[in-house]
């Protein structure tokens, strides 16, 4: 993986949800509502998000909600022209440090089933696929992949993020309070 120095991630702000929004119709066929944004960063306890600046410019974002003992994985996304170089796993790295800081067990998420680039990325982390929805995407109908981590606390997924993130650490510099 290779990542530029000037890379970072943080806490996702309202003034970043424009940057963020710009990404989204890129990359999704069906974008989170304009307002969605605001309210999750105003509004929603539960939510979490950070942004992936390269050069003070965002290339990607992610977010979690916090529900109970797991952290349920709500968005990930990365500039088109940005994928490729190691920032989805430079993201889902950053929100598993959350998970911890949050106390969380476990990890899950949805996919889109035809995703097989991050479906690939997930299972790298330690996510096995358990189930599928039929017809969870209303824009075209597609299945979702879902998937969850295996226990956050146990060695072997510890040893698997700690080596990822170290190698991941060496070219993106992680804010390891945000939230705090």
């Amino acid at each position: 993986m290779q990542l530029r120095q000037r890379t970072f991630i943080e806490e996702m702000t309202l003034d970043d949800i424009p940057a963020v929004q710009e990404i989204e119709k890129e990359i999704f066929l069906t974008p989170w509502p304009r307002n969605a944004y605001r309210r999750e960063l105003s509004q929603n306890q539960l939510a979490s998000y950070i942004v992936l600046r390269e050069a003070d410019e965002i290339v990607g974002y992610a977010g979690l909600w916090k529900m109970h003992d797991e952290a349920h994985i709500t968005t990930v996304g990365v500039r088109r022209s940005d994928q490729g170089k190691g920032y989805g796993m430079a993201l889902m790295l950053a929100l598993i440090q959350r998970a911890y800081e949050l106390e969380s067990r476990w990890m899950t998420l949805e996919v889109r089933a035809s995703n097989y680039g991050a479906i690939a990325l997930y299972e790298k982390l330690g996510f096995k696929v358990i189930g599928r929805r039929r017809g969870y995407y209303t824009d075209d109908g597609e299945d979702a992949v879902v998937m969850w981590s295996d226990s956050l606390l146990s060695p072997a997924f510890r040893d698997r993020y700690q080596e990822l993130r170290n190698r991941a650490g060496q070219a993106v510099a992680f804010d390891d309070h945000a939230g705090d």
